[in-house]
């Protein structure tokens, strides 16, 4: 197959899209009219895990090993990319588990970024999503036992509770309307009756 694209190129079809197994070249006609075909992917989408602690209303936060996040010593929500046909509910129940060792619940999500530029010039959809310890952990608690924390080996360097406001005041969030407003509208659910029982059922506006 690999054979024709030189072809198809010359006879004037453009390269849609490409991954493994798949090559999609086009082209609209008549060529003197606007082309009305879709283009190809343009975004990524990401999720992002908000677990607070049930006692102390704490931010679960990680440090990569590698990145650029690392480079700056961030303390960070876990997060990370959907794989195809996932959808959001599972990639952050999926994310919290292997970057943390948790059980987690889907509660909401909090908040939807959009950010353009990023790798492959794509768009990036990133939802900030809130997420519930599973009951085991609570019931554990009641008895003295502390919520087990395990740091995923290939990429988590750290891995621990932190109160919100140290969370928003790392300088690299400073001076960014984005992440400022991102951290706001996590804030807001930081120590709130909802984010500790998981009762209130009422949907985020964000």
């Amino acid at each position: 197959c690999s054979k024709v694209v030189p072809l198809c190129a010359k006879l004037g079809f453009e390269f849609q899209h490409a991954k493994n197994g798949l090559l999609v070249m086009t082209k609209w006609m008549p060529e003197d009219s606007h082309s009305r075909l879709p283009h190809g992917p343009t975004h990524q989408v990401g999720v992002g895990a908000v677990i607070l602690h049930p006692t102390t209303h704490k931010m679960l936060v990680v440090q990569e090993k590698s990145g650029p996040a690392a480079a700056r010593k961030l303390w960070k929500m876990p997060t990370g990319l959907t794989d195809p046909g996932e959808d959001i509910v599972g990639a952050a129940i999926r994310e919290a588990k292997e970057e943390t060792g948790l059980d987690v619940e889907f509660d909401r999500i909090i908040c939807i970024r959009q950010a353009h530029g990023g790798s492959f010039n794509h768009s990036d959809m990133f939802f900030v999503c809130l997420l519930q310890l599973a009951p085991k952990y609570k019931e554990d608690l009641m008895k003295g036992v502390e919520v087990e924390l395990i740091p995923q080996e290939e990429e988590i360097a750290e891995i621990k509770w932190m109160s919100m406001g140290d969370y928003a005041s790392q300088d690299v969030w400073q001076g960014s309307p984005l992440y400022e407003e991102l951290n706001n509208a996590i804030r807001e659910y930081e120590g709130s009756s909802d984010c500790s029982n998981g009762e209130d059922d009422e949907q985020s506006g964000f």
